[in-house]
């Protein structure tokens, strides 16, 4: 149960849903190097040509999180923000194997 205008408390082990925006560029063909986090460019806020990259996705962990910003950062990408959505449903191979159990 939540109170109304309480978000749930993020932890360093809980899963949850993040936002990450990056300077630059990443081809979508990449996402599985980004623990499968979906992959959207689009225009830097000058329309400036090297734009910005969503990285949005569901992570087990903060290890996880700080996998893909370590990853991002070998690649020389600058990072311009982390959001957390404080998602706390299953990974989706695990709803998945839940509803063919049953």
């Amino acid at each position: 149960m939540s109170v109304k205008g309480h978000q749930p408390r993020l932890m360093v082990g809980s899963p949850a849903v993040y936002r990450i925006s990056v300077a630059g560029r990443l081809d979508p063909a990449l996402s599985d190097c980004f623990a499968d986090m979906r992959i959207e460019s689009g225009e830097g806020e000058t329309g400036d040509a090297e734009g910005v990259t969503t990285l949005i996705g569901r992570l087990v962990d903060q290890s996880q999180l700080a996998g893909v910003l370590n990853t991002l950062f070998e690649r020389r990408l600058p990072i311009l923000s982390v959001e957390s959505l404080l998602d706390r449903s299953p990974p989706a191979s695990e709803s998945r194997s839940r509803r063919t159990e049953s």
